[in-house]
């Protein structure tokens, strides 16, 4: 176990999924431009970066690449990740079959620090230097964007579920990237869905968007769902990504007087406007804090104010999911915690099943060319999974996952827990709407 994860786990911060969070985002996206798929293979030593200890894989050897934001803003969540990759190879003693026939595991991983540019040059060093057979896709959509334009130069594939950005789907998408994980935009579906059930359901929506392309697909997402059940958004707060006070969209939101809030921002900005809406007496019938409720600093935060909390959960230990070695999610995650000392959180999972889709299409592959690109990328287009530790498995056209929105949660009780309570197939609860005043 990694020592340092027993302290993070208590205060990780468990959100991006595609860029959210990082008030870096504009420099990241200038940055972007200049990477593109001009990278030089042999950069890598000029600029000092760090040289893996590999050479291109034996027949008895499968070589998986990746990089991962190890320093910087995601440093925590990277963790995650690659505790998950270092779970998967345990899982499985090592080793992976391709073609019919077992390979002894090898990763070759680096730290992009969460810098395009850094990202593509390592890329273009797993591919041409260290000549790996897979490529693992990184975290955050201007990071995994910079991976695919190296990746597309040289006419290869990856699978990624760190940046769920329609951006991925538009450039990299079913030729070059293959996204294990829902559009951004859907994220607010579930909840959409549990308020438009309630009896009499919400007249009026106020929404607080951070000022980021990625929150502005979160917000186009709820504004669809209000538009399909009849609910008014009758206020839209943007934000940008460095604030800190957020009295100012406190007093807004008190002014519009709506029946729901929904927050698309990060779990820090959904902590500040709980505080700020409860110290000025802004009582909404619903709050729906976004993706990350479930971050372990918002509940140690907010405490009882998190009692009626509405969020969104793209896995979960208690979903009803399994595959070969797991009877279940539940099963994956406790031994996940008794390797590493704490839950898994959705990154965990996430960052788990992209060499388990490997596996799945390497297994049969041609032992001649086992991984030649227009192979690989035919078999993950006709993939399609009923069981695994995320669910089933499909891709669209654009290579993204077929997935519906994602599950709400609502947090319920003294101290609250968190309980599914849409899609009405997954609830564990019918939630309460309107909820306690704080």
């Amino acid at each position: 176990m990694n020592p340092l994860m027993q302290k993070e786990a208590d205060d990780v911060r468990t959100g991006d999924c595609g860029g959210l969070g990082s008030p870096a985002n504009a420099r990241r996206r200038a940055v972007l431009k200049a990477a593109g798929a001009n990278a030089l293979a042999g950069a890598c030593t000029a600029l000092g970066l760090p040289m893996a200890h590999a050479q291109s894989s034996s027949a008895d050897v499968i070589h998986i690449g990746a990089s991962l934001p190890m320093t910087g803003p995601y440093e925590k969540v990277a963790r995650i990740c690659k505790d998950a990759y270092d779970f998967w190879t345990k899982t499985y003693g090592g080793e992976m079959v391709v073609a019919g026939r077992k390979r002894k595991i090898k990763w070759t991983l680096y730290d992009d620090e969460n810098n395009p540019s850094r990202a593509a040059l390592l890329t273009e060093k797993l591919l041409t230097s260290d000549k790996v057979d897979i490529l693992v896709g990184s975290y955050g959509t201007d990071t995994v964007l910079a991976q695919g334009a190296i990746v597309k130069k040289y006419n290869r594939v990856f699978v990624q579920t760190g940046a769920s950005s329609i951006r991925i789907d538009q450039e990299l998408g079913g030729h070059t990237a293959f996204t294990a994980n829902g559009l951004v935009s859907t994220y607010g579906g579930g909840a959409m869905e549990f308020l438009a059930t309630k009896a009499p359901k919400p007249k009026s929506l106020a929404l607080v968007i951070m000022d980021d392309p990625v929150y502005q697909e979160i917000a186009s997402g709820v504004r669809e769902r209000c538009k399909q059940y009849g609910i008014d958004v009758v206020s839209e707060i943007v934000l940008p990504m460095n604030v800190q006070d957020l009295r100012p969209a406190a007093l807004k939101l008190r002014m519009a007087k709506a029946d729901v809030v929904y927050n698309t921002g990060w779990d820090v900005i959904c902590v500040k406007l709980v505080e700020e809406m409860s110290a000025i007496g802004v009582n909404p019938k619903a709050f729906v804090g976004g993706h990350l409720t479930g971050s372990p600093m918002v509940r140690n935060t907010l405490g009882t104010k998190m009692d009626g909390i509405i969020g969104t959960a793209v896995w979960l230990p208690q979903f009803k999911y399994k595959d070969d070695k797991f009877a279940s999610a539940q099963e994956f995650a406790d031994k996940y915690k008794a390797e590493f000392g704490y839950v898994p959180t959705y990154q965990a999972a996430f960052s788990y099943i992209i060499p388990w889709i490997y596996q799945q299409v390497l297994r049969d592959a041609n032992p001649s060319d086992p991984f030649n690109a227009a192979s690989l990328r035919q078999r993950l287009a006709a993939l399609n999974v009923r069981d695994s530790i995320w669910g089933p498995i499909a891709f669209d056209e654009r290579g993204r996952i077929r997935r519906d929105a994602a599950p709400a949660i609502q947090w319920l009780g003294k101290p609250a827990s968190e309980k599914i309570v849409s899609p009405t197939t997954m609830a564990e609860a019918p939630g309460v709407y309107p909820k306690t005043p704080w």
